[in-house]
């Protein structure tokens, strides 16, 4: 009976704010792309085999951290304050989302000519895998196309048009399967092919979604209103000094197993990692959908007691969903050895970063409270602790352990900063907001 109340309790106060319903059309679209995008790796696998795959992951997580600096923070700013303005003010609202696509445009442009001229020393001189030149430069050179969609997912994710979001995420990762297909068919899939196709379908998305987003992004881009996008600069780039932080810190922290072992170890141990990775990262389709639609929803409060209510009311959602997880992990158990032998050695790999990332779908998801509660300060501190951590972890457990030590170390790292994040989160909602952004 007591059973019974709470989960109808529970499930009254989730259907009136919307949550389960937002989450649940998130997960599905991201289920179904991601779930797509992760046939394609595993057709990857199997058609490059271990070093050219081990090549193809290097280059694409080199290219990750890249291209993090096209954005330093702007889409979560962003976010805030779309949110912020969204009903009351809508064309200040508007002129925030183009102020941050101007910035983007500009850091696409540097970042990408950077790396171009510095992919050849990068591979020839710091991983010493000459192979890996040519992808490495088509990474910089398809910048723009990830880059530019990733923007657009944030700023449809601004205005919670949950389900475009979601169509439009499932109509490019089918759009990128049947280029992979056509590309194995034809004989002509490779590292470097596959990123050239990576980033024509990207582009494709940037402009498929601006068709079906919210109407005024263009004319806020009009030359007479310059002087609201350089109100919109003025507001959103004290902002990233904590969101850019964060972000720049993430996407290293994320990255840093991979590069780490692509300078200690061969191409096809990392390849070997890479599908430990790829198998593990089906748990984000989970946190992606969360975060997605908290978020937005967080930006609109502000104080402590609404965002201690807000938490409440979704936490069980959060940990059901880490029950959702434990059968995929039985069934990766019994698949990865059946589906490729070749990467049977990934299979202790992939449990050990799976538990890390079950343990950051709730710590992570409720931490973005931090940014509604006037402290994005505490996330730049704890994702820089994160990135130190995780490097001296990984110098240590490499050379005692090899692959498995860089799984130990990143399962580490997300266990002590998600501890911190809960920590300040509880001290924060028993604070008076300061609005001094620490």
């Amino acid at each position: 009976m007591i059973v019974s109340s709470w989960i109808e309790g529970a499930r009254s106060r989730l259907s009136h704010n919307g949550l389960v319903r937002d989450i649940g059309v998130t997960y599905a679209g991201t289920v179904i792309g991601s779930g797509i995008g992760f046939v394609i790796q595993l057709y990857l696998q199997k058609h490059l085999g271990p070093e050219d795959y081990g090549i193809l992951g290097l280059a694409t997580a080199v290219g990750t951290l890249a291209g993090v600096f096209t954005d330093l923070g702007l889409s979560d700013a962003m976010i805030r304050f779309a949110g912020k303005y969204r009903e009351d003010q809508p064309d200040t609202a508007m002129s925030r989302c183009a102020a941050a696509l101007l910035a983007r445009l500009a850091l696409i442009v540097v970042v990408g000519v950077v790396g171009f001229l510095a992919a050849d020393y990068i591979a020839t001189n710091l991983y010493e895998k000459p192979e890996l030149r040519t992808p490495l430069a088509w990474v910089f050179i398809g910048m723009a196309g990830g880059s530019l969609y990733g923007y657009w997912t944030y700023f449809i994710q601004a205005y919670e048009r949950f389900f475009t979001r979601s169509a439009v995420n499932v109509t490019i990762a089918t759009a990128r399967l049947i280029a992979v297909l056509i590309l194995g068919s034809s004989a002509a899939l490779s590292p470097t092919s596959m990123i050239i196709v990576d980033a024509a379908v990207n582009f494709t998305g940037f402009l498929l979604g601006l068709a079906f987003s919210p109407r005024g992004l263009t004319r806020a881009l009009h030359p007479k209103r310059r002087e609201e996008i350089r109100q919109g600069l003025r507001e959103l780039v004290p902002y990233c000094k904590y969101t850019g932080l964060l972000i720049v810190g993430d996407t290293i922290f994320n990255e840093t197993d991979t590069l780490m072992l692509g300078y200690f170890v061969t191409a096809e141990e990392v390849g070997t990692y890479r599908v430990a990775w790829t198998y593990v990262m089906v748990i984000t389709f989970l946190n992606i959908a969360a975060g997605s639609v908290l978020f937005p929803k967080l930006s609109r409060l502000s104080q402590p007691g609404d965002v201690g209510r807000f938490l409440g009311e979704c936490t069980p959602t959060l940990l059901g969903m880490c029950l959702l997880t434990v059968p995929y992990a039985a069934f990766v158990y019994f698949w990865l050895p059946w589906f490729d032998n070749r990467y049977a050695a990934a299979l202790p790999l992939f449990y050990v970063l799976y538990v890390g990332l079950v343990f950051d779908l709730v710590a992570g998801s409720l931490s973005l409270a931090l940014f509604s509660l006037d402290r994005p300060g505490i996330l730049a501190g704890v994702s820089v602790l994160k990135i130190v951590v995780n490097i001296l972890a990984n110098l240590v457990l490499i050379s005692l352990y090899g692959v498995l030590g860089a799984a130990i170390a990143t399962l580490i790292t997300r266990v002590l900063g998600g501890v911190i994040y809960l920590v300040a989160l509880r001290r924060a909602l028993q604070r008076p907001v300061s609005g001094s952004g620490q």
